[in-house]
């Protein structure tokens, strides 16, 4: 199924210059998955009772412009060898990881343009941003699990839920025995990085500013934390995080900031990475502490994870939406215009929360769990 109305470049956003179709779920990943012809449930048409949305993976594609699909087709060259490196448990280096978290910003993204258009929520959103102007413009964090004897397969969770459908910050992403958990919100873990970080961030709603964050009283922490987040997460065998010193001010970002956005000082040259005057370092979150790695070309290697540290699949995935869950509470809400502030709009911030709760409760139950196995291997 492919994007229906308005057609946009799921990468530029404006009308599409060619015919090209872009998986957003690349299409290699999904032959070394299994078979990108089948059919699973994507996501929830809410206009007809929560009836599953159902087709193959090789048609989950987006319009996108010859040329956009062109450049981000040497990311995906870049990027799969990455991917299967993963998968045999291999050292890489700090470069590969933050290429790895750029390609996470542009299939999280990817995959929520697509199915905000393909599913029928409750509310309808308007996208202020597209993959070109939200790859490495805020805040990430990545955590890598990996599994023995796990069935080949692939799974997107925490894209199904309404949280994700209003702000697309945080899912998890399955290929075969590897799991990766990505976050990437505003000044999400600039204050436990040692980096300037805003006291307060209100979304405006209504006025000139609709849609915007209003950054109010800037502190400057003196050191780095440990842990750099309060993220509850199940033990995995890299934990990542990457400030990124600079909000967006790109004219084309509609979404953006209001107030001061900081000028960030000499004293956090050592947090951010060589040779990169934007991008934070890599902070790896270890059970004694925090490493930083500044250096692109150094290694990271795997932690093992043994004993009552490991984790099933499903409680790693119900994990995904108690993420979602913390980053849509952190954000406060100012109506300028009051007229939207009403019982409609308190109650459809009530059914999101509700909603991923509910998911994480289902997949702990092991109910959502046994009916993605059953969905790959009958589909096989």
């Amino acid at each position: 199924m492919t994007i229906t109305g308005g057609r946009f470049c799921v990468f530029c956003g404006k009308p599409p210059d060619g015919k090209t179709k872009e998986h957003v779920v690349p299409y290699w990943l999904l032959e070394m998955t299994g078979d990108p012809a089948r059919v699973v449930p994507f996501g929830i048409n809410y206009a007809k009772g929560k009836k599953p949305i159902e087709y193959s993976w090789s048609n989950f594609v987006a319009p996108a412009c010859d040329d956009c699909n062109n450049t981000y087709s040497k990311m995906e060259g870049r990027i799969k060898p990455i991917v299967e490196a993963l998968g045999r448990r291999e050292a890489l280096p700090v470069l590969a990881y933050i290429e790895l978290l750029d390609w996470l910003d542009k299939v999280r993204i990817g995959v929520w343009l697509l199915q905000h258009q393909i599913e029928k929520h409750p509310i309808e959103i308007t996208p202020n941003f597209h993959i070109d102007t939200r790859i490495g413009k805020k805040d990430r964090m990545l955590s890598v699990y990996a599994f023995n004897g796990q069935s080949k397969g692939i799974n997107l969770f925490g894209a199904d839920s309404l949280i994700f459908n209003e702000m697309p910050s945080c899912f998890g992403l399955r290929a075969n025995d590897t799991l990766l958990l990505n976050v990437s919100a505003d000044f999400f873990c600039s204050k436990g990085c040692g980096l300037p970080f805003p006291d307060t961030m209100t979304l405006q709603i209504g006025g000139p500013d609709d849609g915007r964050l209003m950054l109010q009283d800037f502190r400057y922490p003196t050191a780095v934390s440990s842990p750099v987040t309060r993220l509850k997460l199940y033990k995995p065998v890299v934990w990542l995080y990457q400030p990124i010193k600079l909000p967006s001010l790109d004219p084309t970002f509609q979404g953006g900031f209001v107030g001061h956005t900081n000028a960030f000082d000499s004293r956090t040259a050592a947090l951010t990475l060589e040779g990169n005057d934007r991008l934070g370092a890599l902070f790896r979150q270890d059970p004694n502490g925090v490493r930083i790695y500044r250096k692109p070309s150094d290694m990271i290697e795997f932690n093992e994870v043994t004993g009552d540290d490991c984790a099933m699949q499903k409680d790693i995935a119900a994990s995904v939406y108690d993420c979602q869950i913390r980053l849509f509470k952190a954000v406060n809400r100012r109506w300028i215009d009051r007229n939207r502030k009403n019982r409609l709009e308190k109650d459809l911030r009530q059914l999101k929360l509700d909603n991923a709760a509910e998911m994480a409760r289902l997949f702990r139950s092991g109910a959502l769990e046994r009916s993605r196995r059953n969905e790959e291997a009958g589909a096989k």
